[in-house]
């Protein structure tokens, strides 16, 4: 077992029942997980006496598990098996998605919380941070917590980074409007453990040979390339240009 503490972020759990919500982003289903692979590697993890935990109580060899968008089939499919292994998860939510076709409606996210699932935001829009200015961040950052904590009445103290792309100053101004914890897909180089946290995200394609690997901390050499060749072109292309890239890849993966 690796001495990292283990983030895990899944996004749709489908069961061919729940329709996805529509007109996702390019390649989002590629991370739709079956509600059969789901359940299974809840059971590696139990088997495995690795604790699921969340982020202020994990150490280093605990596995936290968290979910972004915010799609309905977390609530209808994901929250069943997490209540019946005990487990905690977070929920991250673009709040303007909130009751759309596909999404988790207000008195599901009220579900969530009762049943001791955590939810942050996402944003308001989706939107890539980093192309924002100033003010629209702020927008992104405190509007979507206020939404949050008014109609959850509950405090929000987490936040998703959209899409990946960050930089000091967004996690800043993320600080600054009230968040205690910053979530990440691809943690930056230039940016600590201490600041943001990274994530393993969970495909579709994952058999549980490949999803042990995850939980150990360890990458196979392909995918290891392809994801410093995607960091490289986040950072080199911008959006823009890494969204086209993008398009081509998946493409050529599938």
């Amino acid at each position: 077992m690796s001495k990292e503490r283990i983030i895990l972020m899944y996004h749709g759990i489908v069961n061919g029942q729940d329709p996805v919500p529509p007109g996702r982003e390019v390649g989002a289903d590629l991370y739709d997980v079956t509600e059969s692979n789901f359940r299974d590697q809840l059971t590696m993890l139990r088997e495995k006496n690795i604790k699921v935990k969340r982020i202020e109580e994990a150490g280093t060899v605990d596995v936290v598990i968290t979910f972004d968008d915010g799609e309905a089939n977390n609530c209808r499919t994901a929250l069943p098996i997490l209540k019946e292994f005990g487990y905690p998860a977070y929920f991250f939510v673009i709040t303007r998605r909130v009751g759309r076709p596909g999404y988790m409606t207000m008195d599901e996210l009220k579900t969530m919380v009762a049943n001791g699932m955590v939810i942050g935001s996402h944003g308001m829009s989706h939107e890539i941070l980093t192309n924002l200015k100033d003010t629209q961040i702020e927008e992104e950052l405190a509007a979507s917590r206020r939404y949050l904590e008014r109609n959850l009445e509950t405090e929000i103290r987490d936040f998703s980074i959209p899409r990946g792309f960050c930089n000091d100053k967004i996690l800043r101004m993320a600080y600054a409007a009230g968040y205690k914890n910053v979530f990440i897909s691809d943690r930056p180089r230039d940016l600590s453990d201490e600041q943001c946290h990274a994530r393993v995200a969970v495909k579709q394609n994952w058999d549980l040979a490949r999803f042990e690997l995850a939980i150990k901390g360890e990458v196979p050499v392909k995918e290891a390339f392809m994801e410093r060749t995607k960091n490289l072109t986040k950072l080199v292309l911008r959006e823009g240009g890494y969204n086209w890239l993008r398009q081509v890849f998946i493409k050529i993966m599938k």
